[in-house]
């Protein structure tokens, strides 16, 4: 990769992504920061003058075909590449499979899974003929470990991780690296959002459990990572000369994705899941 890179990355509204953008640009890099909506700029552009660095602020809905692809079109006819992708971008609802339509499992597919890989059939094409990319996906413990209440989420989390572990040995025969960066809990507005939208009942048929793993949750919390965190660890992911495929944020993730690979059973992740509720 060149000195100075082209590093496009996904959801930077807020939270992991926001960071990344900061980091990256006070790095060096050319960064284009994209997201949904761009009326939601605002503490991106703050975050960036705060720093003293700039970036190419875009809209890019990875949950949509065409606007994905004419985005990524547009960025590599005005940049003349890209040579890291920071697939950040999702979204998290809880409840239980009972409790959640379709259309709910429907939405965080779209975007947590198929917007990855939406911004493969993006740069694959321009990766093959240069190769040297690198592709990052911001993943979560979600992705090894289910957990109660977050059914939806981790159903798209382990869905993104099989994607990636299939797509990488051959992506790497081109040259390009993929990677997941997996976090815990992570301080930050996407917290709160994954409480919604929907109020789920006080005295429904899951409220009991649901009481006890809220508390379990809100103590992880308590001692989550910040931001800015994650954002180093995907800055070293990027400079690494070869990145391995996998990467924990925490000495905590380690051990539970270990525990996971670990239990060919199931039990004993089933044992630690079920004290939670």
């Amino acid at each position: 990769m060149t000195e100075t890179r082209t590093v496009l990355i996904t959801g930077c509204s807020s939270g992991i992504g926001l960071a990344a953008a900061v980091k990256f640009a006070r790095g060096g890099d050319m960064v284009i920061a994209t997201m949904r909506d761009l009326d939601r700029a605002g503490s991106l552009r703050q975050g960036l003058a705060d720093a003293g660095v700039s970036a190419d602020i875009r809209v890019l809905d990875v949950s949509d075909d065409a606007g994905t692809a004419s985005g990524l079109e547009a960025v590599l006819a005005d940049h003349g590449g890209i040579d890291v992708v920071i697939s950040n971008a999702g979204i998290g609802i809880d409840g239980t499979t009972e409790e959640l339509s379709v259309d709910d499992f429907r939405a965080l597919f779209e975007t947590n899974v198929l917007g990855a890989v939406r911004l493969i059939h993006g740069v694959m094409p321009v990766w093959r003929s240069r190769p040297g990319g690198r592709f990052i996906a911001v993943s979560s413990v979600s992705g090894a470990i289910g957990q109660p209440f977050n059914d939806a989420y981790c159903m798209s989390k382990f869905a993104l991780e099989g994607l990636l572990e299939s797509f990488a040995p051959v992506a790497a025969q081109f040259g390009v690296h993929v990677s997941l960066v997996e976090p815990g809990p992570v301080s930050g507005v996407f917290v709160d959002k994954s409480r919604g939208p929907q109020q789920q009942s006080s005295d429904g048929p899951y409220a009991e459990p649901r009481g006890r793993f809220q508390a379990v949750q809100d103590s992880a919390f308590d001692a989550a990572q910040t931001n800015d965190e994650i954002a180093q660890l995907l800055w070293d992911v990027a400079a690494v000369d070869e990145p391995m495929l996998r990467y924990q944020t925490s000495e905590l993730v380690e051990k539970m994705v270990g525990l996971k690979f670990k239990d060919m059973s199931g039990q004993r992740v089933l044992g630690m899941t079920s004290r939670w509720i």
